[in-house]
């Protein structure tokens, strides 16, 4: 598994059966944009399962807390010993059975993008992709200022105001695919989460 793309990362796209994709006209392209950032900054805290399909096309998951601006954490299920946090400015991705840590800045990431604190997805990015499928929106984008390695693909369901999945192409072209499962929004979130932790410490909700 690319240490690289996992850090950059971070799964199948469920899609509406029969659906197809359609591009979005220029009358209505500015509209959506809009929209979709809004959609993005209303989002303050996400919680629940994930699976991921790494560039090999193995499949790893896990549970994920996400919180905005800057704030992510992916716990991966044994066997994997991974562990990534975003703490709001580096992404650090551990390996509790080396006992190691590797550490960027988020805003080396794509991921920054979905992360920030106000999304403005017309000026911040180059969009390269923008298409509807069935009540799925999918929006593909990459850094203008050229900082973030990488390109981010975003999948939001209008239809139930939902952040679904995202995907995340490197310069190598290799990709990583995170589909959220049944993600909840409500509840606090212990902040602890988002402190990178010793390489054998876990997140235990009892405590």
């Amino acid at each position: 598994m690319h240490r690289r793309s996992l850090l950059v990362a971070a799964a199948t796209l469920l899609l509406p059966h029969g659906a197809q994709a359609q591009a979005i006209g220029a009358d209505q392209r500015s509209a959506v944009i809009v929209r979709l950032s809004q959609s993005i900054n209303a989002i303050t805290r996400l919680s629940g399962r994930f699976r991921q399909t790494n560039p090999d096309g193995s499949l790893v998951a896990g549970r994920f807390w996400l919180q905005r601006p800057g704030k992510v954490r992916f716990e991966y299920d044994a066997p994997s010993p991974l562990l990534l946090i975003s703490d709001g400015s580096t992404v650090s991705l551990q390996d509790r059975k080396l006992r190691t840590t590797d550490r960027y800045p988020l805003r080396k990431t794509p991921l920054y993008f979905l992360l920030k604190s106000n999304v403005n997805l017309e000026q911040d990015v180059a969009l390269t992709g923008l298409v509807r499928q069935g009540s799925l929106l999918k929006v593909t984008l990459r850094d203008k200022a050229r900082q973030a390695d990488g390109e981010l693909t975003v999948i939001y369901d209008e239809a139930n105001e939902s952040l679904r999945e995202w995907t995340i192409t490197d310069r190598q072209g290799r990709v990583t695919q995170v589909t959220l499962l049944d993600p909840q929004s409500k509840g606090p979130i212990d902040g602890s989460l988002f402190q990178a932790p010793g390489p054998q410490k876990r997140y235990d909700p009892k405590n």
